[in-house]
């Protein structure tokens, strides 16, 4: 527990400067309304009762949980994923709460979780694509390609159980087959209610950016911040990541788009690192208890 506290301080404090940030953004100006910040820390816990909401609702169809241990769980994957390579930790600390279901299948029943929530920014993904294709890339043909992959993908999601049947016929899969039939167990309509609450979480966090931005005063019109933000999270989502660089991906992607409207190049840093502290490492320190107490 010490060690993963200190990596992420260090990394935080040493690596990306971002008490050197807070100081500089207090010499140039004054913060903006204390609402702003107290309201995206309240939309975080939200943020996460729908991640777990959406974790319990797929895992009950093989074991009973509550939401509290719902809750734990995905923390403890938030704890894992801040230290391993494209959140693969997350799996692992999620499925250490589970007492029935195997271990191996409650990972790839997971999966399900994080195709939903990947797809739901890929579809805002092509909305950024629309906006920026011909203004900043000068290739208006790029949201075509970004409309086709998204109703391909779509396809996919809700084809899961037949993909499953396709692939579990196949002799070179055959060894994996009571593992991947996970993918066949869901209907189209419970595949389509898991991608809604991807959706609303989706919506919160997106909330929470804009709060921070008008926080730490970078102006934006509403309607260009929203495609700033969906570029932002589609270029975290697509690009690989490993164990904290990907803070400052955040923020390189982050200025990658806003300064596109806005000089306020702290600001712009400061609402990307904040938002990371906000729903990932206040979870992820609630996961170091919750992990230990498993033992």
């Amino acid at each position: 527990m010490l060690a993963v506290s200190y990596f992420v301080f260090y990394k935080l404090f040493v690596a990306y400067d971002i008490d050197r940030l807070f100081k500089d953004f207090k010499t140039e100006g004054a913060f903006g309304s204390t609402q702003y910040l107290i309201i995206a820390l309240l939309l975080g816990l939200f943020n996460w009762a729908f991640e777990a909401l959406k974790w319990q609702r797929i895992i009950q169809k093989y074991e009973p949980i509550s939401f509290s241990l719902a809750i734990k769980a995905v923390f403890s994957g938030a704890t894992l994923s801040i230290i391993t390579p494209n959140h693969i930790g997350d799996f692992a600390g999620r499925v250490l709460h589970l007492q029935v279901l195997d271990k191996i299948k409650g990972s790839l029943a997971t999966v399900i979780g994080h195709t939903s929530q990947v797809l739901v920014t890929c579809i805002f993904g092509a909305y950024a694509l629309w906006i920026f294709g011909d203004t900043v890339f000068k290739q208006q043909y790029l949201y075509v390609v970004g409309v086709a992959f998204v109703i391909l993908a779509l396809l996919t999601y809700f084809k899961m159980g037949w993909l499953y049947k396709q692939i579990s016929g196949v002799r070179l899969f055959s060894k994996f087959t009571p593992y991947l039939d996970v993918f066949g167990d869901f209907t189209s309509k419970e595949l389509g209610q898991i991608l809604f609450i991807a959706l609303m979480r989706y919506l919160m966090f997106t909330s929470q950016y804009l709060l921070l931005l008008k926080f730490y005063h970078v102006d934006v019109s509403l309607l260009n911040a929203f495609a700033c933000l969906a570029g932002t999270f589609f270029v975290q989502s697509v690009v690989p990541s490993f164990l904290l660089l990907e803070i400052g991906l955040r923020g390189a992607s982050a200025l990658w788009f806003f300064t596109l409207f806005s000089s306020n190049v702290t600001g712009i840093l400061l609402a990307a690192y904040s938002l990371w502290m906000i729903n990932m490492l206040l979870p992820a320190f609630a996961g170091l208890y919750f992990i230990y107490k498993v033992k």
